[in-house]
């Protein structure tokens, strides 16, 4: 009786457990979205004299790939019956590129403070 408890106990926690890994994994899919998003509307904005038009293509394309692999991710957990993460090889580009959006916002910043009369 006792080991069918226990079984039962271990079958909860490792649900609760994959539970909490699909919730961390949406979450830091929706930050990932969020930043390459993000990074489109800053790209728009941009003024030649922060980036060059080759220099926001390139980032443009590499801000659609990355949306296209978050989506592609997304659709790979739903169709799974098991909780999955994601490594941390795949996720390293998409780190990358958040920073890139970063340093784009302080450039894009920089430059209006530089130009704001005073």
């Amino acid at each position: 009786m006792g080991e069918t408890r226990g079984h039962h106990v271990g079958e909860s926690t490792n649900r609760d457990a994959g539970a909490l890994l699909d919730e961390l994994l949406a979450s830091l899919l929706d930050d990932f979205e969020h930043w390459f998003q993000r990074g489109e509307e800053l790209l728009q904005a941009c003024p030649d004299a922060v980036m060059s038009l080759k220099e926001r293509q390139g980032m443009e394309r590499r801000l659609r790939d990355g949306k296209k692999a978050i989506a592609a991710t997304r659709a790979l957990v739903a169709a799974s019956t098991q909780p999955m993460a994601v490594s941390m090889e795949v996720m390293n580009p998409w780190h990358g590129l958040v920073t890139e959006v970063w340093a784009l916002a302080a450039k894009l910043g920089s430059s209006r403070s530089t130009q704001a009369p005073s």
